[in-house]
């Protein structure tokens, strides 16, 4: 059973909605996703990238960009194997180029390297001759790496997202020359949340300016900076939403050839989303980091070969295929494991099996969260002894319950919804044995919720309804795809599709009119359910939530629910 509750999130002061243009819907919507006075509601509904603050603001900014200025030798870009990492590194690298400095890039391999810069790089950066070093979406932890760079006299500069390790309550910083991280506690710069790619776009952003070539900068940079915040699950939000805003638009209007060679790859026609950038393309960005080197990636996105694009493209697409079968066959032979009861009832999974690829345990892991409702752990094998990614549930910091255990561990990181951590194959018996005691989860904490923004029967949703939506784009983190619900809903009729039989097309009845349903579940779950919501008469009576869309079939548009939950109806007739 799912708990189903409504969300009534309050204003913060008095808003005349209506005379915003706004219905009492969308008024709703808003509130649900903390935008509560007038003044947000406006920068809500009107993104622009002329909200984003000043760059100058952020702390070292005018020091990491008099740097650059002064840098007469080689400038070697530092990056991380994921979206992110690519998307930071191929702006830098573009940026940089273009005003006429000489760059290259260089990204530690998940297995052989681990994450972020490392020792090795810094020798190899001296033995090249590098006269400057810039990390990005890493580097705020590597200080043994910066520190080696630093004796080698070799000037760095961080530019990294990730929260600042704390040692007896002060915060520990590396020895960089200049460090750009708005997780700084005296850095200034009132928007927080910003990936690296961001950021990296923020630094560029403001070489350009006081280098008075603003004009000249390379508009697909804010498409990339776009990619890597949607592909890094930021929030949505206040400057984060302006950027994506901007980025998508720009991403439509590209002719950028690594891009659209991958957007060919992916069959994605039409309108690029946020969805087409964190389900299709960013996964397969990723997949190159995750299985060989994040490098091809960047090779994609900064070559001017029109022909070793789509090879490339179709090689990333082929090998997001082998990820995804490996993650199958991972997440299968993990719910084996699940099939034991002392391990099915746990309120907390952390499973182990030393044939699943290292590199997807995360992917793994966020599949088992996903269907069970539990935080989990997968351990898998690593260059030294095990290593484990974790996810967890919304409400449940999975860093701060883990930490408990720390001293199991040889290494530990991550924030309140994911970690990585490594061990001594020794030490996991005692590790996990350690985690299920000290874990604070309830099992009323597991029950999976519905929570709907609004309840709108189906009679009152129109054409219009769904272009209205559209301004409540893009969807993500802290800006979810809308959830509406309806009450007293007859299904007709029904059909299952596809060929893995996982499409459900409904008719569905409300006050004697006829609307069009789909929903998106193995025929094997919805089958059952609807034998236990089946009335002694036949009739199956139900509340759905759901999200309306425009199916377009034949040049024909109709109006399409898409049901995401439903249950026997709790109202009478």
């Amino acid at each position: 059973m799912k708990y189903w509750s409504i969300k009534n999130d309050p204003p913060k002061e008095e808003i005349d909605f209506r005379a915003l243009g706004l219905f009492e819907w969308e008024y709703r919507l808003l509130l649900n996703r903390g935008v509560d006075t007038t003044k947000k509601i406006k920068a809500y509904m009107s993104p622009s990238m002329e909200h984003i603050h000043s760059a100058i603001t952020m702390k070292d900014m005018v020091k990491a960009g008099n740097i650059v200025r002064k840098t007469e030798g080689k400038i070697r870009i530092i990056g991380d194997y994921d979206c992110d990492g690519a998307m930071s590194t191929t702006i830098l690298v573009k940026g940089l180029s273009a005003l006429g400095y000489e760059v290259d890039y260089d990204i530690p391999h998940r297995r052989k390297d681990g994450y972020g810069m490392q020792v090795d790089m810094s020798e190899k950066a001296a033995r090249d001759g590098v006269e400057l070093i810039i990390t990005c979406d890493n580097g705020i932890a590597q200080f043994d790496a910066i520190e080696r760079a630093q004796a080698l006299n070799i000037k760095v500069i961080v530019i990294d997202h990730h929260q600042i390790i704390k040692k007896d309550g002060r915060e520990r910083l590396p020895e960089a020359d200049a460090i750009i991280n708005p997780h700084q506690s005296d850095c200034p710069y009132p928007f927080k949340e910003l990936c690296g790619g961001a950021l990296a776009y923020y630094f560029i952003n403001y070489l350009y300016s006081i280098s008075g070539k603003l004009e000249e900068m390379d508009p697909d940079l804010v498409g990339f900076a776009a990619m890597a915040t949607i592909c890094d699950v930021m929030i949505l939000q206040d400057e984060n939403r302006d950027l994506v805003v901007e980025g998508l638009r720009r991403l439509n209007e590209t002719e950028h050839i690594g891009f659209n060679a991958l957007r060919e790859a992916s069959a994605i026609h039409g309108d690029i989303r946020a969805y087409h950038i964190g389900f299709i393309i960013g996964p397969t960005i990723n997949a190159a980091g995750r299985l060989e080197t994040a490098k091809r990636a960047v090779e994609l996105f900064l070559t001017e070969d029109r022909e070793f694009a789509k090879k490339t493209a179709t090689y990333l697409r082929d090998l997001n295929a082998r990820r995804q079968e490996l993650t199958a066959e991972g997440t299968k032979r993990l719910e084996m494991q699940l099939e034991n009861p002392k391990e099915r009832e746990q309120l907390f999974y952390i499973l182990k099996d030393e044939t699943i690829d290292e590199s997807i345990a995360g992917i793994v892991a966020g599949k088992l969260k996903g269907k069970y409702n539990r935080p989990c752990i997968v351990i898998s094998r690593g260059e030294k002894g095990l290593k484990g990614s974790g996810r967890s549930i919304d409400g449940y910091n999975i860093v701060e319950s883990v930490r408990k255990s720390a001293h199991y561990l040889t290494s530990f990181g991550g924030h309140a919804m994911a970690c990585g951590l490594s061990l001594p194959r020794d030490q996991f018996v005692p590790f996990k044995l350690d985690v299920l005691e000290k874990c604070t989860l309830d099992p009323r904490d597991l029950v999976p919720r519905v929570r709907l923004d609004v309840v709108l029967p189906l009679d009152r949703v129109s054409e219009e309804t769904v272009e209205r939506l559209d301004r409540f784009q893009p969807f993500g983190n802290g800006n979810p795809k809308p959830l509406f619900g309806a009450t007293g809903v007859y299904i007709g009729r029904y059909r299952i599709l596809g060929k893995n039989r996982n499409v459900i097309k409904l008719a569905l009845v409300y006050k004697n009119r006829t609307y069009d349903g789909i929903m998106f579940r193995p025929a094997d779950e919805f089958l059952p359910l609807m034998d236990a919501i089946r009335r002694p008469d036949g009739t199956c009576k139900v509340d759905i939530a759901y999200f309306p869309k425009i199916d377009t079939f034949q040049n024909k548009n109709t109006l399409q629910f898409q049901i995401e939950e439903l249950r026997q109806s709790k109202y009478g007739d």
